[in-house]
């Protein structure tokens, strides 16, 4: 599904994903357009992630379906 994806999908900017999971927002855009690639993530910044979109690490980890906005 990809991180893009499921952030929309809960309604969330960056900003307000990144107070709920404790990751950085910037992060959060690099890992959405690919400056940081989804196999160099750390486990424990998926895992975060995971939890705080109610989600699998390997929702995550998935390419997302449509193309960056």
């Amino acid at each position: 599904m990809g991180l893009a994806k499921l952030r929309k999908e809960k309604g969330l900017t960056y900003k307000q994903l990144a107070e709920k999971s404790g990751v950085n927002y910037q992060k959060l855009w690099q890992i959405e357009h690919g400056v940081i690639k989804t196999e160099n993530i750390a486990l424990k910044t998926a895992q975060k992630l995971a939890d705080s979109l109610e989600c699998s690490i390997e929702d995550i980890l998935a390419p997302d379906d449509t193309e960056q906005e």
